[in-house]
């Protein structure tokens, strides 16, 4: 009788047993040679580790170190007290371009007067390239937060790769607020530059601005500016035209020398006023779905 008792009893027991525990973990092994996946039970109070989530205070901070890719820059600097601006480009085949205009009055400026040559300091065009291209430069993450006084010299720098493909650009930023290296490099530069041979084949500096497709509507279908439509030479172009590497690196100075696609662009310039030859102002273009506004201004004969 007891030994028919307990026979019953353990069974029960051990059930009960089994349904209070929870339900182990699975992981999962490779195949094996007979193509069946074998599977282990993690054992008890042991928990499988997962990988870190970063933190949005993480990734802004590793978002400042490093660089970007860059073969060529500018600077853009706007004296101080409204005296003019100056224009500095570095390009990828070691030229270096230099764009200077005064401010005459609200809303005149003299044309530019354009310095080019091929041969600056060795080491010179590296240095400033290395520092431009540096995240915590170009993103004004290192920059002091001390308010400049009004009227103070401002720059404002961009970077690109690869004939426009990849291009960053930094806001204007009070010219004293920058890393004294930077500040150091950009005095040697502009103390090289005067020197600089004047360059008379300069016909004149484009450059453009992205337009928000909202106001691309609103400036061509209710105000009725023209939209002319400009093709790109696509991306592995060696040699971009004037118009087409502004629209690829809005913000940059781009000096025209080349008499045929000089009279193109006023030609654009011109698009909607018949019978005008205007040589400065502003149109629209598109290339492909984006717009542009171009600026165009003349350059000293």
């Amino acid at each position: 009788m007891r030994i028919a008792l307990l026979t019953l009893i353990l069974p029960f027991v051990a059930t009960c047993l089994l349904n209070g525990q929870e339900e182990l973990p699975l992981r999962l092994h490779d195949k094996g040679q007979s193509g069946r996946v074998q599977i282990d039970k993690v054992p008890l109070g042991v928990k499988e580790a997962k990988p870190k989530v970063p933190t949005v205070e993480e990734l802004l901070e590793k978002s400042k170190k490093g660089e970007v890719d860059a073969d060529s820059m500018w600077v853009i600097i706007e004296h101080a007290k409204g005296r003019g601006v100056t224009a500095v480009d570095i390009r990828s085949d070691g030229s270096c371009w230099i764009m200077e205009k005064k401010l005459l009055g609200p809303g005149k400026s003299s044309p530019y007067i354009i310095r080019s040559s091929n041969e600056i300091p060795s080491g010179l065009s590296e240095k400033i390239l290395g520092i431009a291209k540096q995240k915590s430069i170009l993103f004004a993450e290192s920059i002091g937060r001390a308010v400049a006084p009004a009227g103070a010299e401002r720059v404002k720098i961009g970077v690109s790769a690869n004939n426009g493909r990849s291009v960053h650009s930094s806001s204007s930023v009070p010219f004293a607020q920058y890393p004294e290296e930077f500040r150091e490099s950009v005095a040697m530069l502009m103390e090289v530059t005067r020197s600089f041979p004047l360059n008379r084949n300069g016909l004149g500096v484009i450059s453009s601005e992205f337009v928000n497709p909202r106001q691309a509507r609103r400036l061509t279908v209710i105000s009725g500016q023209k939209l002319i439509a400009v093709k790109d030479s696509g991306r592995d172009a060696k040699e971009l035209s004037a118009i087409v590497a502004a629209s690829r690196m809005p913000g940059r100075r781009i000096v025209v020398t080349d008499p045929t696609e000089w009279l193109r662009i006023i030609t654009y310039l011109n698009y909607d006023r018949p019978g005008s030859e205007a040589q400065e102002g502003q149109c629209l273009i598109s290339v492909g779905a984006q717009t542009y506004r171009i600026l165009v201004e003349r350059a000293s004969r």
